[in-house]
């Protein structure tokens, strides 16, 4: 039986507006990855899909309920869990060789070890070359690339990725899938991969985690019983289709109750 890398136990969050209102984002939310797993959420607008991976991350606190990584609560950010923004975050006064070191040199590795670990990502994510180039330089798509080596290049317990491909056109979107998904079968990493793209997370994910309207609580888990390594060919599959519809329906059902929720109620 597969180990448990990650538990969510019954999270909730509450937050309070400026107005003093309480509004609950996330409701008694329970889910698991287990190691090696990649593990996809989606979800209609609002639904506190990023909330609850920032929570994961260490980013916000809980209301009720705790995160546990290898058996242990965690509460505040930490090195096992590397983190990629939709936003580019990369460092610009540093270049693509520097970023991706740049957790390593904080944890005082080796320099000798650094070189071969950043020569290591450089080549997978197709950046070599690239070394000595700043951020300003670099497409929006090389920029994610850089970004998920960095956080690879820590040898995070969990990989935690917040529709980090949203920003990108279709055709580098697309590309950048099959890239990760190459990087995930290769190296075995276990992921926690947040999304809006329904097709984005049945071609990635071993288990998609649908999520309800607000308050956000676990609709249903689905598992992708689709074999690997994974072509984009799949997606044309019958077995995809079937997948996709079924997704679609389940967000379709709690987008139209989030439109009814917004509606004045009549007297």
């Amino acid at each position: 039986m597969a180990k448990k890398k990650l538990v969510i136990e019954n999270v909730t969050k509450r937050f309070v507006t400026p107005k003093k209102e309480e509004v609950i984002a996330l409701q008694d939310i329970s889910a698991y990855v287990e190691e090696s797993e990649f593990v996809t959420i989606v979800g209609t607008s609002g639904c506190g899909k990023s909330t609850l991976l920032k929570i994961v991350a260490g980013l916000e606190r809980p209301s009720a309920g705790r995160v546990l990584l290898d058996g242990h609560e965690t509460w505040e950010p930490g090195a096992d869990r590397g983190m990629v923004f939709q936003s580019y975050t990369l460092y610009p006064w540093l270049t693509v060789k520097e970023n991706i070191a740049f957790g390593l040199r904080l944890k005082k590795v080796p320099k000798r070890e650094i070189e071969e670990i950043v020569s290591y990502y450089l080549d997978k994510v197709g950046l070599k070359g690239f070394d000595n180039y700043y951020p300003k330089a670099l497409s929006g798509g090389m920029k994610q690339r850089v970004a998920i080596a960095r956080a690879m290049a820590n040898s995070p317990e969990i990989l935690l990725l917040d529709e980090p491909f949203g920003a990108l056109d279709a055709q580098t979107r697309a590309l950048m899938q099959e890239l990760l998904l190459q990087l995930m079968e290769e190296t075995k990493m276990t992921v926690l991969f947040v999304t809006h793209d329904i097709d984005e997370a049945i071609f990635l994910g071993d288990v998609v985690y649908v999520m309800t309207a607000r308050p956000g609580r676990i609709k249903e888990e689905i598992k992708i019983d689709v074999p690997h390594p994974r072509s984009p060919d799949i997606k044309m599959t019958p077995m995809f289709l079937e997948l996709k519809k079924k997704v679609v329906k389940l967000i379709r059902e709690e987008t139209i109750k989030a439109v009814q929720q917004s509606l004045p109620t009549g007297k």
